[in-house]
């Protein structure tokens, strides 16, 4: 039996691309939402809801680096 891959190689770039292009969608999603409460709008908010969750995924899982001492610990 077949298992998902749960690892995958993205160079920054491929990642930026995939934030930025889900940004993008969030904000059509949001501009395409009304005050009404009608069906399409209750749909594009929760499309915003899993699309914003992916992103703080994403967020979570970057390493953020930050100054180094020269023995290569990082400061504060």
């Amino acid at each position: 039996m077949s298992t998902y891959n749960k690892e995958f190689e993205l160079s920054i770039k491929d990642v930026d691309l995939i934030e930025r292009s889900m940004r993008f969608q969030i904000s059509h999603l949001a501009r395409t939402e009304s005050l009404a409460q009608t069906h399409e709008s209750i749909e594009n908010h929760k499309k915003i809801v899993e699309l914003m969750n992916v992103l703080s995924t994403f967020h979570n899982q970057k390493i953020w680096y930050g100054q180094t001492h020269h023995t290569g610990v990082p400061l504060g």
